[in-house]
């Protein structure tokens, strides 16, 4: 090759370049911003000053004293304070993030029954906050809920449901009841 082929190459591959760096780089298309979500709860998870939980027949309620969590009732209940902090970060941090039913929509269907958690939040000012809990989507990665007597049902994270189990799972095992009969294996 000579040196006029080797510089007209160059010349070129440089025209090429500067095509690109003024034309086609500015055809690529940007993908759109996530849209923001909306919050779930209007509280912020800071201002969160009791936690009170209802789920199959089980009440659980706890206050934030100073820095830490304390569990009121049932009395002599030790459930970490730091799940208890979990749960109420979870909730009140929790986004929509998709909203699936209205009115007319069956309770049942979404856990929003007799098996759903009920929490009420108490925020340092404002009026409490409750919130039904129900089942977790088909695909495991979501939780329906219903914030207090609005009748749309929404779907927020999964960690929820989650930091809820723990909390129940944390407390003392009530009294078996005797069985009636032979004993089992007998």
């Amino acid at each position: 090759m000579r040196w006029r082929q080797v510089f007209v190459l160059y010349l070129v591959c440089g025209a090429l370049a500067a095509q690109w760096w003024w034309v086609e780089r500015r055809r690529v298309d940007r993908p759109a911003a996530q849209p923001v979500r909306e919050r779930f709860l209007p509280v912020d998870a800071g201002d969160v000053r009791e936690v009170r939980l209802r789920r199959g027949g089980r009440t659980i309620v706890s206050r934030r004293e100073g820095g830490t969590w304390q569990v009121v009732e049932p009395a002599g209940a030790s459930i970490p304070s730091d799940l208890l902090e979990a749960f109420a970060s979870a909730l009140a941090d929790a986004e929509e993030i998709a909203r699936v039913g209205g009115a007319d929509a069956d309770a049942h269907a979404y856990g929003l029954d007799e098996r759903a958690a009920r929490v009420d939040v108490v925020a340092s000012h404002g009026d409490p906050v409750s919130v039904t809990i129900g089942e977790t989507n088909p695909t495991g990665t979501a939780v329906y809920a219903r914030r207090g007597a609005s009748p749309d049902i929404v779907l927020i994270v999964r960690n929820v449901r989650y930091y809820e189990d723990l909390i129940f799972q944390a407390l003392p095992a009530g009294a078996v009841p005797a069985a009636d009969g032979a004993p089992v294996g007998g």
